[in-house]
C-alpha cells in the first residue's frame, strides 16, 4: 500500500510532463504536509537554499549555504532544523522579529545573520532575491499583523521566479508582482481564510506552477491540499508535493524570441491577431495564456481574437517550448476600446547626486515646434514620500545651445520665487498631475518654460551637498498633436539597491506606442566618460494601480540580433553602439498606454556612470 508521501508523489508526476533535453537551472522541494512551509532549492552549479526549515528529520544533510526564514514563528524558525542543516559559513536572513534568537542562539558559532524587511532585494551566492510582505489582512487577532514587517521571498532561480509566501493570508500585494513558481499555505488558522483564497492568490501571482504547502500538521487537511490541485489543474501545473527528486526548474537557451507579442488596440467588434516569432531546438510548443490563465486550444504561433470584445481585454504571454524546456515571452496587453492616439506627456528621473557639486543632467526633446514644460528638481519634498538623504536646496538650470555654446537659458532656486509666481506652477501642477509642493518656504526648485528641440536639465544643490534628488519633465500642453515630447535621457552614477538609476514616463491615450529604451555603460567609456559601468542591464516596469509588473528587459543589447535594434537607433539619431559584442544594454518595445519606470542597474552589482534613454519610434 502505498504511503501518503508516495500518493503526493504520484500526484505530482501526473501534472508534470518535462522537454527530454529540458535545461534545469535548480530544483525545488517542498513536502508541505510533511515539512510544514520548508522549501529547499538545490540550484544547478550554485548554493542551497533552504526557506523555513521546520520538522527536519535527523538525517537531514548539513548542506545549507543560506537560509531565508519569513517570521519567527517556531513551525518556521526550529532552531533544532536549523542546527541539522547549517554548515561552516551558513547565511541567515530574517525578518526583524527573528533576529534576536537567532544572534542569541547561533552568532557564538560563527553564523551570519542579517535582517530583511518588506522591499529589499540582495542576492546570495549569484542568485537575486526579493522580500515582499507577509501579513494577515482580515482576522481580528492576526498572528501576523503588517506591523511586524514579516516577509515572503521571490527567489530567482537562473531566469525562474520562486514565491515562498510564509504564513500569509491572500494580500493585495500579491497583484503586484507575478512568479512562475508559487508555493502558497492551506492552513486556514493563521494563513488563508479558505482554501479558495489560496487559489486565487496562485491567479493574482500570474504563476505556471502551484504548489501548496502548511496543511495536514494541525490546521488544513490532506483534502484541502488535493482541492486546491484539482481546482487548478485545468489552469495551470500543480500537485501536492514535489516528490523525492525535486520539482525542476527549467527555462530553455535554445528558444530565441525574434518577435514578441506585440500590445495592441482594437475597436469593440474589430478583429485582431497576437502572433510569435520563435526559434529553438526541434519542434516547438505554443500556449497562450490571459491574465496568467492558460487559454484551451490557443497552442499556435498565432492568436486569433475575432469580434473584439471586452471578455478579450487583458494581458496576453505565450510560453514558447523546445526540446530544451520552456521560455515565456513578454506580455501584450490587448484593449477594446475605440483608439485614441496619445504621447509621451512626462518624464522623470530619480537619482543620487554626489558631493563636490556634480549635476543631475537630463535631456527632453521636442519635435514638431515649440512647446510648454513644466519642469522640477525636488529634493526636500520627497521627505514626505519617506526617501531618505534628499537634496538638501536643489537648483534647477535648464540649458540650451546658442550660438554654438551651452548657455543656461532659465533657471531658479527655490521654486516659490520662480517667474510668472507661485499660483502659476500650482496650476501647473494640478494640470498636469504633478504633486504639490505643500510648503511655499520650501528649497525645491520649478519652473514653466516654452522650448522647441533638445535642452538639457542640470539639477545640484546650491552649497555641493550630495544627496537624492527628483527630475521631472512634465508636458503643459497635451494633445497638442505633432508638437510633442519625443525623446528623454539621464546621466548618473549607477550605485547598488536604491541608488539604480530610475526614469520614470507616461504614455497618454489607448494606442501601444513603439519605444526605443537604452542603458549605456561601456560605449560612455569609448567616449571619453571616466568609470562608466561595465555590464549595465535594463528593466522596463508597467504600473498598474498598485501592480509593477516587469514588462521587458536586456543585459547585452545584440543579443537578439542586431539589425533590428541598430534599425532603431537610425531612426532616431540616436548615437551607433558599433561593437555588437558590447555589453550596453538597449530594448524595442511596443508599450501599451501606461506610467513606466526604466532601471538601469549592473550585473552581478557592478557600479559606474551610466546612461538611460527613452526615445519614441516612429
Amino acid at each position: 500500500m502505498k504511503t501518503p508521501l508516495a500518493l503526493f508523489a504520484a500526484a505530482a508526476a501526473a501534472f508534470v510532463v518535462s522537454p527530454a533535453a529540458a535545461k534545469v537551472v535548480g530544483r525545488l522541494h517542498v513536502n508541505g504536509p510533511v515539512t510544514n512551509a520548508t522549501a529547499k532549492i538545490e540550484v544547478t552549479g550554485g548554493p542551497i537554499i533552504y526557506v523555513d526549515p521546520a520538522v527536519l528529520p535527523a538525517t537531514a544533510p548539513a548542506d545549507a549555504d543560506f537560509i531565508l526564514i519569513t517570521h519567527n514563528h517556531g513551525d518556521h524558525q526550529e532552531l533544532a532544523s536549523i542546527n541539522r542543516i547549517r554548515k561552516p559559513g551558513t547565511v541567515i536572513y530574517s525578518s526583524p522579529a527573528g533576529v534576536p534568537a537567532l544572534t542569541t542562539a547561533l552568532a557564538a558559532a560563527g553564523v551570519t545573520i542579517n535582517a530583511v524587511t518588506p522591499g529589499q532585494r540582495f542576492t546570495i551566492g549569484g542568485v537575486e532575491v526579493e522580500t515582499v510582505p507577509m501579513y494577515n489582512l482580515v482576522r481580528p487577532n492576526p498572528g501576523h499583523p503588517r506591523v511586524m514587517n514579516f516577509v515572503g521571498y521571490v527567489i530567482n532561480v537562473g531566469g525562474v521566479r520562486v514565491y515562498a509566501s510564509g504564513d500569509t493570508e491572500r494580500i493585495p500585494e500579491m497583484r503586484t508582482f507575478s512568479v512562475d513558481v508559487a508555493l502558497l499555505p492551506l492552513g486556514q488558522r493563521f494563513t488563508m481564510i479558505q482554501v479558495q483564497d489560496a487559489v486565487e492568490a496562485a491567479l493574482d501571482l500570474r504563476a505556471r506552477v502551484a504548489i501548496p504547502y502548511h496543511y495536514g500538521r494541525g490546521e488544513g487537511t490532506i483534502e484541502d491540499g488535493q482541492l486546491f490541485a484539482s481546482t487548478l489543474a485545468n489552469r495551470m501545473t500543480t500537485m501536492m508535493n514535489t516528490g523525492a527528486d525535486g520539482f525542476p526548474l527549467e527555462i530553455s537557451e535554445t528558444v530565441a524570441f525574434a518577435e514578441h507579442p506585440a500590445s495592441t488596440t482594437v475597436a469593440p467588434g474589430a478583429n485582431a491577431t497576437l502572433s510569435v516569432q520563435a526559434t529553438g531546438s526541434g519542434p516547438l510548443r505554443y500556449q497562450w495564456r490571459r491574465n496568467g490563465v492558460a487559454i484551451v486550444g490557443a497552442t499556435a504561433a498565432s492568436l486569433p481574437i475575432t469580434a473584439a470584445a471586452a471578455v478579450n481585454a487583458g494581458d496576453y504571454t505565450v510560453i514558447v517550448s523546445d526540446a530544451n524546456g520552456p521560455l515565456t515571452s513578454r506580455m501584450a496587453r490587448v484593449a477594446v476600446e475605440a483608439p485614441r492616439p496619445g504621447t509621451l506627456i512626462n518624464m522623470s528621473v530619480r537619482a543620487a547626486a554626489r558631493a563636490g557639486g556634480t549635476p543631475l543632467i537630463v535631456g527632453a526633446v521636442t519635435v514638431g515646434g515649440p512647446k510648454q514644460l513644466l519642469i522640477r528638481g525636488a529634493g526636500p519634498a520627497l521627505a514626505a514620500f519617506g526617501v531618505a538623504g534628499t537634496m538638501p536646496d536643489p537648483r534647477l538650470e535648464l540649458h540650451a545651445t546658442v550660438n554654438g555654446a551651452d548657455t543656461i537659458v532659465a533657471s531658479n532656486d527655490n521654486w516659490a520665487t520662480a517667474a510668472g509666481g507661485i499660483a502659476a506652477l500650482r496650476a501647473a501642477f494640478t494640470a498636469t498631475g504633478a504633486f504639490d509642493f505643500a510648503n511655499t518656504t520650501s528649497l525645491d526648485a520649478a519652473l514653466l518654460a516654452t522650448i522647441d528641440g533638445p535642452r538639457t536639465i542640470h539639477v545640484v544643490d546650491t552649497a555641493g551637498r550630495p544627496g537624492v534628488a527628483l527630475i521631472e519633465v512634465y508636458d503643459a500642453q497635451p494633445g497638442a498633436g505633432a508638437v510633442r515630447l519625443a525623446n528623454f535621457s539621464a546621466r548618473n552614477f549607477v550605485g547598488t539597491g536604491e541608488d539604480a538609476l530610475i526614469a520614470g514616463f507616461v504614455v497618454s491615450g489607448n494606442v501601444p506606442k513603439r519605444l526605443l529604451i537604452r542603458g549605456v555603460g561601456p560605449r560612455l567609456a569609448a567616449l571619453g566618460v571616466t568609470g562608466a559601468l561595465a555590464d549595465p542591464r535594463v528593466e522596463l516596469f508597467l504600473a498598474d494601480g498598485t501592480r509593477s509588473t516587469l514588462f521587458a528587459a536586456n543585459d547585452n543589447w545584440a543579443e537578439g540580433g542586431a539589425a533590428p535594434v541598430r534599425a532603431a537607433f537610425a531612426a532616431v539619431a540616436a548615437f551607433d553602439l558599433p561593437d555588437a559584442t558590447s555589453r550596453d544594454a538597449a530594448l524595442v518595445v511596443t508599450a501599451p498606454a501606461g506610467a513606466y519606470t526604466a532601471q538601469v542597474t549592473g550585473v552581478g552589482g557592478g557600479t559606474g556612470e551610466a546612461l538611460v534613454e527613452i526615445y519614441e519610434l516612429p
